[in-house]
């Protein structure tokens, strides 16, 4: 139906209206070229389609209702009262239908778990324990660096053939659950992991990369905004619990009707082009960035995660648009100085997704700043991608659309043959890998002692408004990360190069990590300083280390 949306936004609610004026409603909007999309995002509006010559907008409340009615746009509202009941009840059925297949394992989907329905956060982090029960000398669960802002514990996975020693592989990072409505994001992480645990026997190439390398997975950097959607709550919410800046808010709070369209865009709160095009300082806005860099303990420990992990390829898994992203995402940035390595990469897994449109998410997508591709750039040198899933379903449902289309997505089955997101991480943890995306430290020390590589870097925000007037806010962060040497006293440490992504130009800054040990009292007795390219390698020697523990630490690696 057709609505005067200025009279509408300005009309108080009748608790006996529909959603559309209460609740949730989707509008059409008249937008035929990408700038006009791009104004409506500029809104802060949750632009959730864009195709031809109308953009899909989610409209919250009143809210959004009266920032659409501030612009001269055709707009064409329905009420999204009876999708929601739609899918309500679709989830009950796939409930029903997972409960039947745990009593009779021949309804097994095709997935490696069988499931037929989507886990909760509980059964997801219950999974993650059992893998850890399972395969002890491959898994371990660890919990990040810092809680959810609900106090939520945020849990990781390693996978490796030699899991509790760090043994210095390369390291291949992917995570879902950014935004707490990409359902399939979850499911994806916790299949690839079962599909590479059990698979790990009988498929050559996953045991090669397991015994060569290191997979770290988060299945949910937003297990609060996730529990707000999975448990129908807020079933559409896309940023996490924030309600009020600086403040930690409850569960309740949370939850409450008119919280709801209150918190942080977590893939808008990363320090790099921090608070730049594509991002708002709105509370409301669906791309709010938050009060400052990192201001969200969820990115917060994410950031921890990535100057821990020398992670050389990371897969931060989105939905649904069907599109396979890279840096730049912002028109602030340069041409990356690795485009040709970087963007070739990005090719092979857009392929692997069925030749999606693949490149910087100006060229393909849309403009953002403060996203995890930047951050990984800029402050560490990680190649990093966000595809975007489960493609092709209209309304509400396309963000996490019934089961199947999950089961269909993971191998490139069904409604998405020849689109594989399984193929996808493969070939980004092969790239992870390849000595060519990273670099290498080779040289002799002391057997089992620890090693430390480190570098202190500062990344910028975009040019932000201060009192007034337009500064930059720089964040200094520490790199470091540690590897254990093996029994014969060699070691190859796989590491991020030394030389880092200018933010201004399209060059490398020369910059050296320091390699260094400690003495038993802890204080450094040794520390090298090297300076390496992507692709290079080059011997370090520490041998005049202090002398490591008497008995063997286990592994020859």
């Amino acid at each position: 139906m057709s609505v005067g949306l200025a009279t509408a936004a300005a009309a108080a609610p009748d608790p006996q209206q529909s959603a559309a004026v209460i609740g949730l409603a989707i509008a059409k909007v008249k937008a035929t070229t990408n700038a006009e999309r791009q104004k409506l995002v500029d809104l802060g509006l949750d632009v959730i389609d864009f195709s031809g010559t109308h953009a899909e907008v989610l409209l919250h409340g009143p809210a959004d209702r009266a920032r659409l009615a501030g612009g001269n746009w055709q707009v064409e509202v329905s009420d999204a009262a009876d999708q929601l009941a739609a899918m309500t009840a679709e989830r009950m059925v796939e409930a029903q239908r997972e409960a039947a297949r745990q009593a009779d394992p021949t309804l097994a989907s095709g997935l490696p778990s069988g499931r037929v329905s989507y886990r909760t956060l509980d059964e997801a982090e219950r999974e993650m324990r059992e893998l850890e029960r399972r395969y002890p000398d491959k898994v371990k669960v660890f919990a990040l660096s810092r809680k959810s802002l609900l106090g939520h514990t945020i849990l990781g996975m390693e996978i490796s053939s030699d899991v509790q020693t760090d043994s210095g592989e390369p390291v291949f990072l992917t995570t879902g659950l950014h935004h707490a409505r990409e359902w399939p994001t979850l499911e994806f992480t916790m299949e690839f992991a079962r599909d590479v645990l059990q698979s790990y026997a009988t498929d050559s190439h996953i045991r090669k990369l397991v015994d060569s390398s290191r997979l770290v997975i988060v299945p949910a950097v937003n297990p609060d905004g996730y529990t707000m959607s999975r448990d129908l709550i807020n079933e559409m919410k896309r940023k996490n619990c924030r309600v009020a800046a600086g403040q930690v808010p409850t569960w309740e709070q949370c939850a409450a009707a008119d919280s709801r369209q209150l918190g942080v865009d977590l893939n808008r709160n990363y320090g790099a082009f921090w608070g730049g095009p594509g991002s708002s300082a709105s509370p409301t806005a669906e791309n709010h960035h938050g009060a400052a860099p990192y201001s969200e303990p969820e990115i917060a420990a994410m950031t921890d995660l990535l100057n821990s992990h020398q992670v050389v390829v990371a897969v931060n898994n989105h939905t649904p648009d069907a599109r396979l992203l890279r840096a730049p995402a912002s028109p602030l940035e340069p041409v990356p100085a690795e485009v040709a390595l970087y963007d070739g990469l990005a090719q092979q897994l857009g392929a692997a997704l069925g030749g999606w449109p693949t490149g910087p998410w100006p060229d393909v997508y849309y403009v953002a700043s403060g996203v995890a591709e930047q951050e990984g750039l800029y402050a560490n040198g990680t190649l990093g991608f966000t595809p975007e899933l489960t493609p092709g379903h209209s309304g509400l449902e396309r963000f996490h659309p019934q089961y199947q289309y999950v089961i269909d997505q993971y191998r490139g089955t069904g409604f998405y043959a020849g689109s594989s997101i399984r193929d996808a991480l493969l070939i980004a943890w092969d790239a992870a890998n390849d000595p060519r995306t990273h670099s290498i430290l080779t040289g002799s020390a002391p057997r089992g002692i620890e090693l430390t590589i480190s570098k202190d870097v500062s990344v910028d925000s975009s040019p932000v408004e201060r009192d007034g007037e337009m500064v930059v806010l720089p964040s200094d962060l520490r790199i470091e990360s540690t590897m254990r040497v093996p029994d014969n006293g060699r070691f190859e440490w796989h590491v991020l190069p030394s030389l880092r992504q200018s933010q201004q130009s399209s060059t490398l800054l020369r910059e050296s990590w320091v390699v260094s040990c400690r003495n038993p009292a802890g204080k450094i007795h040794r520390s090298v300083r090297v300076t390496i390219g992507r692709g290079e390698t080059k011997a370090i020697d520490m041998s005049g280390c202090p002398a490591g523990p008497k008995k063997p630490i286990g592994s020859g690696r």
